[in-house]
């Protein structure tokens, strides 16, 4: 730990130790002045005097303390007319009694839980710094089998891996690269689109190169900040960039460095000596290891504005290429002459319904959005990791902020792509009658790219021989592997990938990749959705077909590897048996499961069902991991992480496309894995039990196991809420939905059949005129329809649906809608309350959290009120949140390789 970061835990736990101890404090006074005015109390003459007693014991209290009271005003004068008035009801002098002596034992219920909290946090902090990491334990590929794999033989095992792939060269052909990407622009547009393509790609190149003082105030800031959003650093090595970033001093000497270093880009390397660059084997969140190299910090921040400048420029480049009409191959923009003939048939109305949106432009719109270069950033400052990095940025407590709202993370991103299937699926099965998934992604994509392979896709987009050959030291880095036999060099040059969690790395990855979905495209004319390089196509069989075997062309002339164990397909169809041309198609597909996280497309049912066999694995080692957990609090952010960060992400974000029968698979499976973890209990009663056990306390209400820390809980996530909060709204059926498309579409057609036969020949004569006669009062109808009193058959109507048809745009957006929460109705009480906490707690409000926060809420509202006479447990200004703040930022990393 930097000695920055270890101050500023000694100061947050000096504090969070001051704070335990003043409560205590606090604790011991209460309990003396509670006994005294019990004391009083009991020692009155008659029942009068005594709830008298309490009741002035206990307004003096109230005075002195900021917990929630009860109204006390009405009790002293009811009390005051009973000594007059015999009618007052000695029951009611009872109730008195009661509510009084509650009174004075919830402040000391509220007081043991802060004392309880305090035990809890006392533990944590003290079992923290002792504890060792945990050996990783890796999930075989037989799930029955063991998991437990010795970790120095599977270290070993990864490096020799690293170490065969990384330094044996993977010589592709440039020649052959150069004439198959040529193959892809064809024709005048295809050639103009290369030669603006060559253009900017030169002029972005000079324009890096233009100014000779790149790095100032402004640049050294982003590169920073970026650099410590990815990890490409060890932390040692960021808390210096932190303190870089916290000195004006530093930072001017930097960029001076700096710019000497950009001046003489020509003669840039490596800043090391005969040693190399160290390499290490570095632990993910995950549980996986990364071999990465520890490089000095000059480098990287320079390397990173390097990789950033061209990562931005690139992405723009593209983009525009994608753009160009006529250039991508899509179904948005139908043919002229159909358009008028519909409009004749149809009619202004329709036609102009048909013109406002379609299937084909909203897939192609979300596919520019969240899938098209999305690794590349559109901005500088958006900062940049490697292939390999896990979204861990998002909190797995209730107080989870996106890093950047504007962008989808990774995980919202793999979820729509889910959706995606399941729609694309749905909406084609019920249209078309069949339809084909495909899956693949590249085995160590970043790893084993081949450098003969870059260099030969940078020269063909115009890029300088002068970047080319820096790209080349970067590429080509000395690797200092440690210890090695007396025949081995120490230090040898890398021939094959690209250094992991670069900015450049991403840069050359997704300009390769993006020749491959252009080849896709301009192959098949369909949509490649590529995440990293994950790969998926989802369609027409004969597309899907004419796609895969792109890929796999694509793939073999740039010395890439497809994942044989990541690759697989599914064929749909409504018929039992395929056709022999369907059969054909199969054939030419690759073979195996369709499967993304948890969820496996089912062909039999064609429903996307969670894999139940690797659900019992992961809750094997989930239930080991518990087990093992040091301390409550380590406990409970162990369980937090699975259950709010890898399960609810794994199983498939509830959508219409995948029905009410998806919700109910996902509660059903979270019921499996609680009686597996807890059988005949539960998280909330297993808990209570263990801090019996190790603390001697009892009577804890349930409310405290799951309330956020800002009120005083332990905040514990509980898998069955989010689900049931949204399973009302979901579709029941997206088959049924699609019924009531079908439905829809052939009253549409039978609308416009109609009012067609229904117009006089002068009104068909109108429309002829005003779609096929020019400004000039010329026009030829008859080169179009063939007979303009016979309406369009219903082939005809559904022949450019996707296109066209508003119907079908709206069922498809209403499959890939995910559905809006249902929300518990709440008492004033709780409304109140959860307005509080979300003020000073905004953030609250962006993720889902505040939904379940209020369901908690109510559900134990009334064991909050009698128990701790409020909506929260613990005061908030004795709670230490400083140092729950950083119990929360430190990651769980799994013990299985997920």
């Amino acid at each position: 730990m930097s000695s920055s970061t270890a101050a500023l835990s000694r100061t947050l736990k000096t504090i969070t130790l001051t704070k335990i101890n003043e409560l205590e404090k606090q604790r011991k006074a209460y309990a003396h002045s509670k006994n005294a005015i019990l004391k009083v109390a009991d020692e009155a003459p008659h029942q009068r005097e005594r709830v008298l007693r309490l009741l002035e014991g206990v307004e003096g209290l109230n005075q002195i303390s900021s917990s929630p009271s009860a109204d006390l005003s009405n009790i002293r004068r009811w009390l005051f007319q009973s000594h007059y008035d015999s009618s007052v009801p000695e029951n009611m002098l009872n109730d008195f009694e009661a509510q009084l002596r509650a009174q004075l034992n919830i402040r000391t219920r509220r007081l043991d839980l802060g004392r309880l909290y305090s035990r809890l946090l006392t533990e944590w902090l003290d079992s923290s710094n002792a504890i060792e990491e945990e050996p990783v334990i890796e999930e075989t590929e037989c799930l029955d089998e063991s998991f437990e794999v010795i970790e120095k033989d599977r270290l070993k095992q990864l490096t020799e891996k690293f170490e065969s792939v990384v330094f044996t060269p993977l010589e592709t052909d440039p020649v052959e690269i150069h004439e198959y990407l040529d193959s892809l622009f064809q024709g005048d547009i295809g050639d103009k689109t290369l030669t603006r393509l060559r253009e900017a790609t030169h002029n972005k190149g000079v324009h890096i190169l233009r100014h000779k003082t790149v790095f100032d105030e402004s640049t050294i800031k982003w590169c920073l900040e970026g650099l410590l959003a990815n990890d490409l650093l060890r932390d040692d090595k960021k808390a210096i960039l932190q303190e870089f970033l916290q000195d004006e001093v530093a930072r001017k000497e930097i960029c001076d460095v700096l710019n000497m270093k950009f001046v003489d880009l020509d003669n840039w390397t490596w800043d090391v000596g005969p040693d190399g660059l160290p390499v290490e084997q570095r632990r993910q969140l995950n549980g996986k290891y990364r071999i990465m190299m520890d490089e000095d910090v000059l480098d990287a921040i320079f390397l990173h504005y390097i990789g950033m400048s061209w990562s931005v420029g690139m992405k723009s480049i593209l983009c525009e290429i994608g753009d160009r009409p006529g250039f991508w191959k899509h179904h948005v923009n139908i043919p002229q002459k159909v358009k008028d003939c519909r409009r004749y048939f149809l009619g202004e109305y329709r036609f102009g319904e048909e013109a406002g949106g379609s299937v084909e432009k909203a897939r192609q719109d979300m596919y520019r959005k969240d899938f098209f270069l999305s690794q590349l950033p559109s901005s500088v400052t958006e900062g940049s990791g490697g292939y390999d990095d896990e979204d861990d940025a998002e909190s797995d407590g209730w107080d989870a902020v996106p890093s950047n709202p504007g962008k989808k993370s990774p995980k919202q991103v793999k979820q729509q792509l889910l959706r995606i299937m399941a729609t694309e699926v749905e909406l084609q099965k019920s249209i078309n009658g069949r339809v084909a998934v495909v899956q693949s992604d590249f085995q160590w994509f970043g790893t084993s790219i081949s450098h003969s392979s870059i260099y030969a896709v940078l020269r063909f987009v115009g890029m300088d021989e002068k970047w080319i050959s820096f790209f080349r030291k970067f590429l080509e880095a000395p690797l200092n592997m440690g210890p090695v036999s007396d025949q081995d060099e120490q230090v040898r040059i890398r021939k094959r990938g690209v250094p992991m969690a670069h900015a450049l790395e991403k840069f050359f990855g997704e300009l390769v990749l993006f020749f491959m979905d252009l080849a896709v495209n301009q192959e098949a004319a369909m949509l490649l959705y590529r995440f990293h390089d994950d790969l998926w196509l989802v369609g027409e069989p004969e597309r899907c077909t004419r796609a895969w075997e792109t890929m796999q062309q694509f793939s073999t002339v740039m010395g890439l590897e497809l994942n044989k164990s990541k690759t697989g397909s599914v064929f749909l169809t409504k018929e039992d048996e395929l056709s022999y041309e369907d059969s054909e198609l199969v054939a030419r597909l690759p073979v195996g499961p369709v499967a993304i996280g948890f969820l496996n497309l089912d062909p039999e049912s064609t429903d996307w069902v969670i894999d139940q066999k690797q659900v019992d694995a992961h809750v094997r080692q989930l239930s080991k991991q518990l087990a093992k957990a040091p301390n409550v609090l380590s406990w409970v952010q162990t369980w937090n992480s699975c259950i709010g960060r890898f399960f609810s992400h794994t199983f498939g974000e509830p959508a219409n496309c995948f029905g009410r029968a998806h919700v109910d698979g996902i509660l059903e499976t979270y019921k499996r894995m609680q009686d597996d973890i807890f059988p005949g209990s539960n998280a909330c009663k297993y808990l209570k039990g263990l801090i019996e056990e190790r603390f001697s306390v009892t009577d804890i209400p349930d409310a405290f196991i799951f309330l956020p820390e800002s009120l005083g809980g332990l905040g514990v996530r509980n898998p069955f809420i989010s689900p049931f909060l949204v399973r009302d709204n979901v579709c029941e059926s997206p088959s049924k939905l699609m019924e009531g498309f079908l439905k829809r579409e052939a009253e549409a057609y039978h609308t416009c059949k109609r009012e067609f036969e229904e117009l006089s020949p002068q009104g068909r004569k109108r429309r002829l005129r005003i779609i096929y006669t020019d400004e000039y009062g010329e026009g030829d109808p008859s080169a179009v329809l063939e007979d303009a009193d016979t309406f369009m058959s219903m082939k005809e109507f559904i022949s450019v649906r996707e296109s066209t048809s508003p119907e079908l745009h709206s069922a498809w957006e209403e499959l890939m809608e995910v559905p809006h929460k249902k929300e518990i109705v709440a008492s004033s009480e709780v409304m109140q309350s959860l307005r509080s906490l979300t003020f000073s707690q905004p953030e609250l409000r962006g993720n889902g959290m505040e939904s379940e926060i209020r369901w908690i809420l109510q559900m134990h509202e009334k064991e909050l009120t009698e128990k701790c006479g409020g909506t929260s447990i613990v005061e908030k200004n004795l709670l230490p949140l400083g140092i729950l703040t950083i119990l929360r930022k430190k990651k769980v990393a799994w013990q299985m390789v997920l």
